[in-house]
């Protein structure tokens, strides 16, 4: 089986290299998620209808993957803080869970990565970001 790959995640806009979690609001309209930068500035990411599964997990709980990323992508791995995950096992987890409905669609595994909490995303449609003062 081929091994799960994080590759960076660059955004068309300026992203910040550090953020913090602040909130995470789901509706039928979709799921918002706010961080803070560490120049104060709000960051939003909307995903708009979009939302497939997610989840939020505190980091000091994930000790395996965080030792699996260290150890393939070095530290260096922790200072950005936007991923996509190819081969993605959350993936596989969903479609195995939602018995394949979805896997003619391109799910994307978008992972937020913050110095307390790391959050996944899985979504067919690319999120909005927004950032302000």
């Amino acid at each position: 089986m081929e091994k799960e790959r994080w590759d960076k995640w660059q955004p068309k806009i300026e992203f910040p290299n550090k953020i913090w979690f602040e909130s995470l609001f789901q509706d039928r309209s979709g799921l918002k998620i706010q961080f803070e930068s560490e120049d104060n500035r709000k960051v939003i990411v909307i995903f708009e209808h979009s939302v497939l599964s997610y989840r939020v997990t505190d980091e000091g709980d994930l000790l395996q993957t965080i030792s699996f990323w260290s150890s393939e992508y070095g530290n260096d791995f922790f200072s950005w803080p936007l991923y996509k995950s190819s081969n993605s096992s959350f993936i596989n987890w969903f479609n195995e869970e939602s018995c394949g409905k979805f896997e003619e669609e391109h799910i994307e595994h978008y992972v937020f990565i913050t110095p307390n909490e790391i959050i996944d995303v899985l979504s067919a449609i690319p999120p909005q970001l927004i950032i302000s003062n």
